[in-house]
């Protein structure tokens, strides 16, 4: 009987939070940039292969970081 409750509590809260509106958060750019660069500079450096394929050098991946630290540093000043 418990189980009956609770699957149409659940039911019920389900079919509530289906006509609630979501809301849009705002995008940061910045902090996005940072992010992805900081994901693919982390996935080369672990593979040599990749790097190689794409033309990628240690030095490339180090000018990118560069690049990741100035996006961060106006976001962190807010």
């Amino acid at each position: 009987m418990e189980s009956t409750y609770m699957a149409n509590k659940l039911t019920s809260e389900a079919s509530t939070g289906a006509t609630a509106r979501s809301v849009r958060r705002k995008a940061n750019g910045p902090a996005t940039a940072a992010l992805l660069i900081q994901m693919a500079t982390e996935i080369l450096m672990a593979s040599p292969t990749m790097r190689q394929r794409a033309n990628i050098t240690l030095t490339d991946l180090a000018a990118a970081d560069k690049v990741r630290k100035s996006l961060i540093k106006p976001t962190l000043k807010l």
